[in-house]
Formats: C-alpha cells, sequence, structure tokens
C-alpha cells in the first residue's frame, strides 16, 4: 500500500514543478509508504511515490518503468490474481524480473490497453504515462477501497492519494466546497460525487477510467452493478455459494510478506471472516478490538470469537482525553473534516495494530452487500407501498391502508414524498435541508444552492439504475454511496498509522455474485400479516425484519449460534454524551469562537446549540468538525 502523485503538463518539455516542490507533496504522505520513496522526471511528466512494503520487500520500487522506457506508472493498491495474471502474460511472453504485483499492472497494460483494469481482482488507484502515445490513464478500483484525488492547476493536471499532498502545490487555491459542506452536514459524507469539500479538488469515482492527452480529458465507467439473474439458485445452493465465494476472497487477501492481523468486533461480519483467516493462516493471527466505553458488549464478544479460532486478542482502550486529542490531530492529517466518530476508534486500533502487523483485514461491505441495515434496505419497501397508496393501487383494505399511513407519520414525520429522493432524506438525513435556512449565513446558504446539487446527485443516481422499484434502486445506493464512505474512512484511518486494509467484502466477484440473488434471500420480515400496514422502522422495533440472512446461514456452519445471531451493533463511542457534558465548555468554546464557524453559520444558531447541547445531540458531531477543519485551512 502506497501514496502516489503525478504531474502532468500538455507543455512538452516544460517540468510542472521543481524536484524540491514535487518531493514536498510527495513526502507529505510519507504516513501511506514509509519504507521507501521514488521519483521519476521526464519531459512534461513527474511521478513520485511513497511505498509501505507488503509483497516482494526489497522488489517493488517506484515508479515502474517498462523495460522499453516507453510506460511509465505509480501505483497503490493489490492484486489478489496477480499470480495468474502474471502466468498468462508469461505465456504471451512478457519476462518478469519481481515477485510484486506492480510489475503485472504495468505488463497488463502493455498486452490489454486501458482495458486491463477489467482483468484486475484487488483494491488499486494508479496513473499509467504512455511516451509513445503522449498520454495519461488513471483508474480507481470497482467500490473505491483507494482513493484517488485530482485536480486542474494552470494547464497541469495533478493527481494523488491524499487531499493534503495536493494542497502543498504551491498553485493550488484553498477554497471551501459549500455545496459539499452542506451536503456533509446531512450525511456525514466527504464527497458530493466527484466534489470534494475544496473547490477544485475532485475525485476519480469508483469503477471510472481517465484519459488525459494534451489537456483533454475523458472519463468512462468499466464497471456497472449486474442485473438480477433470472436462473434462481436455490437458498441452499446460494449458501454454499457465498460460503465458497467468501472463503476464497480470504483467503487471497491473506497472502502477504508480512504479519496479517483482524479488526476484530464479535459481529457476525468479523466473526465469519476470522473463521476464513483462521483455515488460511500459518501462525496464530492477532486480534483487536477497540473500546472507548465500559457499557460496550464488542470486546467481550470478539473475545470469544477470538477464543474460538485461536487467535491471540488484546482490547485497545481509548480515553476521554486520548480520544479528544486524536480527534483534532486527525483533522490536520487528514486536511478534512471526520466523517463519523469511528474514525477515532478505527485509528487508534490501527496504530496499536501497526505494533505486530502490517496488514489487518476489516469487515467493512458486509452491511451493503447483504442488507444489513435493516431499516434503510427495507425502506424503499415503504415508498413502494406509499405510490400504491397514492396512485390507487393499494392492495389491501382501508383499515390497513390508515394503519400504513399512521406508521409513516410516526417514523418519517410525514404521509407524503415528492420523490424517491425526498423519501431517502426522510430517512437518511443527520441534519435536514429545512433546519439549514436559519443555520447558514444567507448569502452561503444560497452559495449551496439550497441543497438543489445534493437532490440532483441522488436523483440521477436513482435515475441511472434499470431497476423498476424503488427497494432494488435503495438497495444498490446504499451500497454504491454508503460504501465509497466508509472504505474512505478505513483507508485514511489505517494508512495515517502505516497499516494496510482488506476488505474481503468488495470482493467484486463476491459482489457481482449476490446482486444477483433475490432480496428476499438477503432481508426478510418474520410476519407477512405485518408487511401491509408496518413501515421499515416499525417492523425492526417490532423484531419482525430478519437481516443479513444469508451471511448469518455460513456463520451458522461456522461458530456456535451466540456469536452467529449476535444482534447487529454499530462501532460503540460515547461522543454525543462527552460533548454534552464532559467536553461542554470545550465544544461551547469551538462553537462560539471558530472564525470559520461565524463565516458560514449564525452567531444565535450557534449560541443556541451550544447552550444546549444535550439537545444539540450529534449535529455538534459535523459542526465541530468544520469549524476546526475551517479553522485549519481557511483561516
Amino acid at each position: 500500500m502506497c501514496g502516489i502523485l503525478g504531474l502532468v503538463t500538455k507543455e512538452n518539455g516544460r517540468q510542472p514543478l521543481s524536484e524540491q516542490q514535487i518531493i514536498a507533496m510527495r513526502d507529505d504522505m510519507t504516513h501511506r509508504g514509509p519504507d521507501d520513496a521514488g521519483l521519476y522526471l521526464r519531459k512534461n511528466v513527474a511521478f513520485a511515490h511513497r511505498r509501505l512494503a507488503i509483497r516482494d520487500i526489497s522488489g517493488g520500487k517506484q515508479p515502474w518503468l517498462s523495460d522499453d522506457e516507453s510506460v511509465l506508472l505509480v501505483y497503490n493498491g493489490e492484486l489478489y490474481n496477480d499470480q495468474e495474471l502474471r502466468k498468462q502474460l508469461e505465456q504471451e511472453g512478457y519476462r518478469f524480473r519481481s515477485r510484486c504485483d506492480t510489475e503485472v499492472v504495468l505488463a497488463a497494460y502493455q498486452k490489454w490497453g486501458d482495458d486491463c483494469v477489467m482483468h484486475f481482482r484487488g483494491m488499486f488507484a494508479f496513473g499509467i504515462y504512455d511516451f509513445q502515445k503522449d498520454r495519461l490513464l488513471l483508474a480507481r478500483d470497482r467500490f473505491g477501497v483507494k482513493p484517488l484525488f485530482v485536480t486542474n492547476v494552470e494547464g497541469t493536471l495533478v493527481f494523488s492519494s491524499t487531499i493534503r499532498s495536493l494542497l502543498q502545490h504551491p498553485q493550488v487555491k484553498r477554497q471551501p466546497n459549500f455545496s459539499a459542506i452542506s451536503h456533509y452536514l446531512t450525511t456525514l459524507r466527504l464527497t458530493l460525487h466527484r466534489e470534494t469539500l475544496y473547490e477544485n479538488i475532485w475525485q476519480l469515482l469508483p469503477g471510472e477510467r481517465l484519459r488525459w492527452h494534451n489537456g483533454n480529458v475523458q472519463i468512462d465507467r468499466y464497471w456497472e452493478y449486474p442485473e438480477f439473474s433470472p436462473n434462481v439458485p436455490s437458498y441452499t445452493e446460494a449458501v454454499n455459494q457465498l460460503e465458497e465465494e467468501l472463503r476464497e476472497a480470504v483467503a487471497c487477501r491473506m497472502v502477504s510478506d508480512v504479519p496479517v492481523g483482524m479488526f476484530m468486533s464479535g459481529g457476525v461480519d468479523s466473526n465469519t471472516i476470522a473463521c476464513f483467516a483462521k483455515d488460511s493462516a500459518d501462525n496464530s493471527m492477532q486480534g483487536r478490538c477497540a473500546r472507548s466505553n465500559e457499557e460496550s458488549t464488542d470486546a467481550r464478544h470478539a473475545e470469544l470469537t477470538a477464543q474460538h479460532v485461536g487467535f491471540e486478542f488484546e482490547t485497545v482502550d481509548v480515553s476521554e482525553s486520548q480520544y479528544l486529542a486524536t480527534w483534532e490531530s486527525m483533522i490536520d492529517g487528514y486536511a478534512t473534516p471526520l466523517a463519523t466518530p469511528s474514525d477515532v476508534m478505527i485509528y487508534r486500533l490501527s496504530h496499536e495494530m501497526k505494533k505486530s502487523v502490517g496488514v489487518v483485514l476489516g469487515g467493512e461491505g458486509a452491511d451493503e452487500l447483504l442488507c444489513g441495515y435493516g431499516v434503510q434496505h427495507w425502506a424503499g419497501h415503504d415508498y413502494d407501498r406509499y405510490q400504491q397508496l397514492t396512485s390507487g393501487n393499494w392492495q389491501g383494505s382501508a383499515t390497513s391502508a390508515h394503519l400504513f399511513k399512521n406508521s409513516l407519520i410516526r417514523n418519517y414525520g410525514t404521509d407524503h414524498f415528492s420523490s424517491e429522493v425526498d423519501h431517502y432524506f426522510a430517512l437518511n438525513s443527520l441534519m435536514p435541508t429545512a433546519a439549514k435556512e436559519s443555520l447558514f449565513q444567507p448569502g452561503i446558504w444560497k452559495k449551496t444552492e439550497r441543497d438543489q446539487k445534493m437532490f440532483d446527485v441522488y436523483q440521477a443516481a436513482f435515475d441511472q439504475q434499470s431497476a423498476e422499484t424503488t427497494s432494488a434502486k435503495q438497495t444498490q445506493l446504499l451500497h454504491q454511496m454508503n460504501l465509497e464512505s466508509l472504505l474512505g474512512r478505513l483507508d485514511s484511518s489505517t494508512m495515517l498509522a502505516s497499516l494496510e486494509a482488506r476488505v474481503p467484502f468488495t470482493d467484486h466477484q463476491l459482489v457481482e455474485s449476490i446482486f444477483k440473488l433475490p432480496e428476499s434471500y438477503k432481508i426478510g420480515i418474520a410476519s407477512e400479516e405485518q408487511a401491509p400496514y408496518l413501515t421499515s422502522a416499525d417492523l425492526q422495533q417490532r423484531g419482525s425484519l430478519h437481516s443479513k440472512k444469508l451471511l448469518r446461514s455460513v456463520s451458522d456452519r461456522l461458530m456456535p449460534r451466540h456469536l452467529s445471531r449476535r444482534k447487529k451493533a454499530s462501532f460503540p463511542t460515547p461522543v454525543a454524551r462527552w460533548m454534552s457534558q464532559s467536553w461542554q465548555s470545550w465544544t461551547r468554546d469551538k462553537l462560539l469562537h471558530s472564525p470559520f464557524g461565524h463565516r458560514l453559520f449564525q452567531p444565535k444558531t450557534l449560541r443556541d446549540l451550544a447552550d444546549n447541547t444535550t439537545q444539540s445531540g450529534m449535529w455538534l458531531w459535523p459542526l465541530l468538525n468544520i469549524c476546526m477543519w475551517g479553522d485549519r485551512q481557511f483561516v
């Protein structure tokens, strides 16, 4: 795992920056690659690299130049099918001089051109400059496990693994993106489609390729979600398929020249990975669980799983003071706000794990793929039934229609939705748009376009899907957007500690298989009688929603039921309580004395929030992040 950097200008023969300036940008990512550094300058191209050595420790130095010096590569990631590709390319006459997958990426480009990405199984972000064609290719893996940020500076295209590295460029202007900031307040997501929280710094989306030639940019997608398959296996066959494919996805992610460890939460996701990892481990693995709350049961359940699979286990305790200091230092390290309170816990966990391992397995992606968010995954049915009700196609009785309306009002606060997007944000908003007019300064609120850009992005995401029902569309939307945000959090937090994270549930072959299966295999309700008149939240409250059915059926085969059937729990942090109690004075000071906060937000609203921290709840989290980040970057 690494940090990559590239600068390409259309003026042939002119270097984009001085060597010293490029090195400064590269070495801002030393945490992503503390083991080695490389730089290659030629004509109008500058590629730089920081290396975290995981495989072929002595080889793999980058940037990598082809033997004929026609193709230059800078690469961040891991290919899990590099051995198969290596054999295939050797049969075509390619002769390798290392064991690293970097050389396989370059050889694959020489064989298949831009379509090389379709042959890759793994996580990656890379840049390739073809000197014969005077052309740059950028690509990012299908789900965004690895980041890739881009900006244009006076005719120079610049790309990097981190936003902070781009900000070291002397011509990059630091300007806040108000639409993206407003979106963050609603969703805790750090990107709005391609846009970041900085104007003119954007991301290449998961599953995209960028081609650059003489200043002209073209972007396309090389991967799309598969459509539902009409050839449906039986439920037992689907369980067998998931077990086999997940076992193999874990096994190929165990290949490493440094020790591999495991993030453990005691939940069914990490428990299942642990059971499969045990079968591929040469020695006993290290397992860790973070804890900031004595009331949390995660550590106890994680230890039970560790005992079941024979892992060495420790709990990483994070105190209030340690959490607060880490939070502020991470904002410096990211040059962005934090996404969720769990970011701090993942970093502290990574910091401790790094003492004994170089790679860690995580369970991210299981909830999104296998319908682990009961309410969110079933909520699309609420909108589908709402449309039946308003279009006169309600199949039930008048009584059930009345009860359903009451359930909508009880859980959404309304029984009317203007669109799929309106319904989506009624369920998935931390801070709703209606609250922002009294929060933002009038001029800033106008610049956010009153969240219209946010609504347009999500509407486009719904419109681009071929599924007929909102329930099917929302399942894909949750996988696409939720997962991208989670993976960004994971990469930033682990790489800040120089630790590589691998995520088996993002294996694209596994994802394609699961998306072809019926929804009923992944999530269902206990009582069909309740379905017509109860919304997803009421069903969940009554214990009637059964989520992650397939995964639990697999885990039943691997572990005792008290481990496989543990109810879903979020990563526990008592941040809301700390902000309103022991950190109350600190919270008030940050809100009332932030120059950037007063530039964006109305002072009266900030005072009201600061005076009522208990009632303000988790609204304080994004607001404090924005204030601390903005004071560092724009004041």
